[in-house]
């Protein structure tokens, strides 16, 4: 909306436009492709999330994208319509709140209180429509901190250390999501899970699961059983010391009997009567002819990295795999141990994909390789800072937060893109003059949004839930590094580039350079920035020079063109169709023009 409204803010003055069209017109030109373009990497970024091997997180993008779509559908078909009106409305010297017509502010007939509420006048020029919030936030940043060398160096400064600290953070962020951070912090089990992972050791007891019928009679079943064990007992993170087993228990009681497999099941029935710790690991056919299912149990070390238990898991999985009987390991806390394994290569994959994406849109919608490059850098410095500052604010890589992760793919690029779209349409040879006319068209918009968005990110501060919490945390480091890099470093890195994207035609195109002219080729609407210049600003719109360049020019005919041209004088905006000569060589070549009637 932000960005709409500002479109329509540059465009003519209803006092000078020849129609209400011409300004929606122009707004949706400036600031259609914009919206468009945020709007279709949001959409991107969630359908890829959606791709995602976790529940939540399909759900999440699934919802969050239909959302992104019928916004950008209102935005077309509602709050245009709706901004077409307001402009009715204004056409019509028409109050703002109750319609009826206003009165002139000079009105002294007029009570002073009539004069305050019910007067006004049609804006002419962008400042007329600006609000407090959106003019000086934008001064200080292109006057007090852009500007000065000073400010240059300090921002640059300043993203050295962000790098820096992003790179560290990144490197030692953490994965998994604890049990007690889905209950409040008022829970009794929030309570006891932080006070047992403080004082006491984390050692999970693993069970090997065999899940077939097998002769445990047999010396070869047991020393396949016993070699398995044996050999994740080397396992590092292993307690060697450790070890529930039943047949061994079993073997070193007198009523052990190998002569048959019913001997032995009978044998085993009577000495695990008074043993009950053995009663849940031997499942037995209904005739207790054969053993279906057994268990045998060892126990980790003191594990706190989740890095080392996913691997732990992992290690476990592939013993079982190579193993000459049919078993695995299981323990509930593999539940958490999947998520460590699953969730790093699941975050590159999603935000690596959503990251191709961007890039792809940028590209069809800002077909420049320059700009391309530097949206794809900003896009990818701020996934490094939101990685990174995730370590220093106590976050870990989780599904949840995961969620966060893609919503920032789409979220980081939609500043970026305005800014370098409205660094491309600034008109301007003079590299002193892009950046205040640059952030002067798109400032506002960025700035109101990045805080508009803060203050309701705020509100999630006051709950006690983590995963509002977190929520609320990646999205205040997504708003504000994603502001921090439109307000300050990409103006910075644009303004230094300006002379590497800038395609103005020069100040002189003389009659041997040109080619067949047409109308198709002109830059339109025509800008004006002052009166003295524009002769100069009309020939490059033009890629014509002026009569007055070549006077004693021969000149066989001459072709007559209506332009739109804006215009500015003093602090108001002009918009007006003014009729052009274009004069064409013996050849009938277009060689120069000249104004039809008196500028």
């Amino acid at each position: 909306m932000f960005i709409l409204m500002s479109g329509m803010a540059e465009g003519p003055s209803l006092t000078t436009a020849s129609s209400i069209n011409d300004r929606m017109k122009y707004m949706l030109q400036k600031s259609g492709v914009a919206i468009t373009i945020t709007s279709i990497t949001d959409l991107l970024a969630f359908t890829i999330g959606a791709t995602s091997v976790f529940i939540s997180i399909r759900t999440f993008c699934i919802y969050t994208g239909v959302a992104i779509l019928f916004c950008y559908l209102n935005q077309l078909f509602f709050f245009c319509p709706a901004i077409c009106l307001n402009e009715r409305r204004t056409q019509q010297k028409r109050h703002f709140l109750c319609c009826f017509k206003i009165i002139d502010e000079d009105d002294t007939s007029k009570t002073a209180m009539q004069r305050y509420f019910c007067s006004g006048s049609v804006p002419k020029k962008r400042q007329d429509v600006e609000s407090s919030l959106e003019r000086y936030p934008k001064m200080f940043v292109t006057q007090c901190v852009l500007k000065p060398v000073l400010g240059k160096i300090i921002i640059l400064g300043i993203f050295l250390a962000y790098i820096c600290s992003s790179v560290y953070g990144t490197i030692n962020l953490e994965q998994g999501l604890s049990l007690y951070n889905l209950v409040s912090e008022e829970s009794y089990f929030h309570r006891y899970s932080l006070w047992d992972e403080q004082f006491f050791r984390t050692e999970p007891v693993i069970a090997l699961c065999v899940r077939e019928k097998y002769n445990y009679s047999s010396t070869s079943t047991q020393g396949k059983i016993n070699s398995i064990l044996a050999k994740a007992k080397t396992f590092e993170n292993l307690d060697q010391t450790f070890e529930i087993n039943w047949l061994t228990a079993y073997k070193n009681s007198l009523f052990y009997d190998i002569s048959s497999e019913q001997n032995f099941i009978d044998g085993l029935r009577n000495y695990i009567k008074d043993r009950p710790q053995f009663h849940n690991d031997i499942v037995y056919t209904k005739d207790f002819s054969q053993i279906t299912s057994s268990k045998f149990y060892l126990k980790s070390k003191d594990i706190k990295s989740t890095t080392m238990q996913g691997e732990l898991m992992l290690r476990l999985r592939e013993l079982s795999k190579v193993a000459e009987i049919s078993c695995f390991f299981y323990t509930p806390a593999f539940i958490f141990y999947e998520q460590y394994v699953q969730i790093w290569p699941s975050t590159w994959q999603t935000v690596g994909a959503a990251l191709g994406v961007m890039i792809v849109i940028t590209i069809i919608f800002m077909p420049h390789p320059l700009m391309v490059f530097v949206v794809s850098l900003t896009l990818v410095n701020i996934l490094l800072g939101i990685f990174g500052f995730m370590y220093y604010w106590d976050l870990t890589l989780s599904s949840i937060t995961m969620i966060h992760l893609v919503m920032s793919v789409g979220f980081s690029v939609d500043f970026s893109v305005h800014i370098c779209h409205a660094f491309l349409n600034v008109r301007s040879e003079d590299q002193k003059k892009v950046l205040p006319k640059a952030f002067d068209t798109v400032g506002g918009p960025v700035l109101n949004a990045a805080f508009s968005s803060l203050l309701g990110i705020a509100m999630l501060g006051f709950t006690k839930s983590y995963i509002f919490q977190s929520f609320g945390k990646v999205m205040f480091l997504v708003i504000g590094f994603g502001l921090f890099h439109a307000a300050f470093v990409l103006p910075l890195v644009l303004w230094i580039l300006f002379p590497c994207y800038s395609s103005r035609p020069s100040q002189r195109v003389k009659p041997s350079n040109q080619s067949i002219w047409s109308q198709n080729n002109v830059q339109l609407p025509i800008w004006i920035s002052d009166n003295q210049k524009s002769i100069e600003d009309i020939s490059k719109s033009l890629h014509l020079c002026h009569v007055s360049q070549y006077p004693k020019m021969k000149t066989s005919n001459e072709m007559v063109v209506s332009l739109p041209i804006m215009y500015s004088l003093g602090n108001s905006v002009g918009y007006s169709y003014k009729s052009i000569n274009i004069y064409c060589t013996q050849n009938d070549k277009p060689c120069c023009w000249g104004f039809a009637d008196q500028f």
